[in-house]
């Protein structure tokens, strides 16, 4: 078979799967999709955590990957202030939380947090300095990514 002809095959079968509501089809589909990682851990881990991150997708409602939160911050405009890392050192300096489940993980709070200040630092800081800043911008993310009527989607609002 071709690698054309695996690609059709596949989607035919995922189709049939995902259409038919038959929970038989599901678990075919899941322990196939186990096995694949099992291989994929064993053989080729960058790319398994790749995928493990994709996966992470259902935990969240406000959810991005490592890659696609860095794709985001570098091409802020003005430019985000703070990497990662810096980011983690202020959160965990401020006692924090990075993450909350369901509402959103790591990757969408830092990249909330950056665009909040790349929009809005010149007016928050005509209002707010040092260290209340911060807290003030992670409050306000929180709030957009807890957001009851569940209106802020930071992947339809980037793009993704």
């Amino acid at each position: 078979m071709s690698t054309e002809e695996m690609k059709q095959e596949f989607r035919e079968l995922y189709d049939m799967m995902a259409q038919s509501n038959n929970v038989a089809f599901m678990r075919i589909f899941g322990q196939v999709h186990k096995e694949m990682m099992d291989w994929f851990i064993a053989n080729k881990p960058t790319e398994a955590q790749m995928w493990l991150e994709k996966l992470e997708a259902i935990r969240w409602k406000n959810y991005l990957t490592p890659k696609e939160a860095d794709m985001i911050v570098d091409a802020m405009e003005p430019a985000a202030p703070w990497s990662r890392d810096k980011w983690k050192a202020a959160m965990a300096e401020h006692n924090l939380e990075l993450e909350k489940e369901p509402c959103y993980n790591r990757c969408a709070l830092w990249v909330t947090m950056n665009m909040i200040m790349s929009d809005s630092s010149d007016t928050l800081a005509k209002y707010i300095s040092g260290d209340d800043l911060f807290m003030a911008v992670y409050e306000l993310a929180v709030d957009k990514l807890t957001d009851l009527d569940k209106k802020f989607n930071i992947r339809a609002y980037f793009g993704l």
